[in-house]
């Protein structure tokens, strides 16, 4: 039997109908959870880059039309489905999606959700799940970075930066924050950078190798991808590796194969969605873990601004913006 606290007929949801229009707010039928699953009432979403990338028709994976956007959230579980345990109706929990989430109502299997931690805010809890867990998925299970390694991280302040940051450090990594203009080091020292350079520098790469010392850069972190992705490359020590997160910068990076000969070092890619549908459990496990870390203060989340649904499209505006510090918020 379900268990519902409401009889909601109605729901809202930003859905994408054709890549060249932006998202548009869509009235429809209320979901109802199916066994094993959890409808939540949505109280914050976040917007990701993965999130505008996939609105646009930009990213590998296109969903079919029409679709409802969104990865990041939180809110309050409003039903559950037949044999449904684990969570209680009125409980705050948060999780992630490849698709789905900027709805005031989400039905979500069970097994998918982290319960939020007294206490927390419920916008922190809405944007852990993407960025963070990809952090840890990328530099604990894909980059095996271990205590006392040197993690250089390109696009610092960005989403998926700012989480690598404070995610390297949690795993007592030192941290060289890569950043774009001086305003934005402040940020990354405040995130817990141990050094910072400015990739707008003509020799950044010899900053960082000067910081990293004669054993050179242990990991990178790289969500930015382009030009950058050459030149933290070339930082790498004998038997580093380059986690190749995404191309925030706008292009496809490349290097010479025979860089990673001569430093016998890897190119590793980081596919969180792909990650969540092969290794379900693991992901699972993966998210109680940084839900951890988060209820413990060793990561927090960076919130630039929030926006009712009704201003979506300024929401989008501003997240699109690379100058944005911060996970900019849907309200609902």
């Amino acid at each position: 039997m379900r268990h519902s606290t409401t009889t909601v007929f109605a729901m809202q949801a930003l859905r994408v109908h054709a890549f060249d229009q932006p998202p548009r707010l869509d009235t429809l039928p209320s979901p109802e959870p199916a066994a094993g699953e959890v409808r939540v009432r949505v109280q914050a979403c976040g917007i990701s880059f993965f999130d505008l990338l996939i609105a646009r028709g930009a990213y590998q994976w296109k969903p079919p039309l029409p679709f409802t956007v969104g990865s990041e959230f939180a809110g309050t579980v409003d039903a559950l489905g037949a044999g449904t345990t684990g969570f209680a109706i009125g409980e705050r929990v948060c999780g992630s999606l490849s698709i789905g989430a900027w709805a005031d109502q989400i039905c979500v299997p069970a097994a998918g959700l982290q319960p939020v931690a007294p206490g927390a805010a419920i916008d922190e809890a809405a944007v852990l799940h993407t960025p963070y867990g990809t952090a840890l998925y990328a530099l604990r299970e894909r980059g095996g970075v271990q205590a006392g390694e040197t993690v250089l991280v390109l696009g610092a302040t960005g989403g998926i930066g700012d989480a690598g940051v404070q995610t390297a450090k949690a795993l007592g990594a030192r941290v060289i924050a890569a950043v774009s203009g001086p305003a934005k080091q402040t940020a990354a020292t405040q995130a817990g950078a141990d050094a910072v350079v400015d990739m707008q520098s003509a020799n950044w790469k010899d900053e960082v190798k000067a910081l990293a010392g004669p054993r050179g850069v242990d990991v990178v972190l790289d969500p930015v991808g382009g030009e950058a992705m050459d030149t933290a490359f070339r930082t790498l020590g004998w038997g580093g590796r380059h986690l190749v997160v995404g191309f925030a910068g706008g292009s496809i990076g490349s290097l010479k194969g025979n860089l990673c000969i001569v430093k016998g070092a890897s190119l590793i890619g980081v596919d969180l969605r792909q990650y969540r549908e092969r290794q379900p459990e693991a992901m699972h496990r993966l998210l109680a873990d940084v839900t951890a870390l988060h209820a413990q203060g060793r990561v927090r989340p960076r919130i630039a601004a929030h926006f009712p649904l009704t201003q979506a499209s300024a929401a989008f505006s501003m997240a699109s913006e690379r100058a944005t510090m911060g996970r900019v918020m849907l309200d609902f």
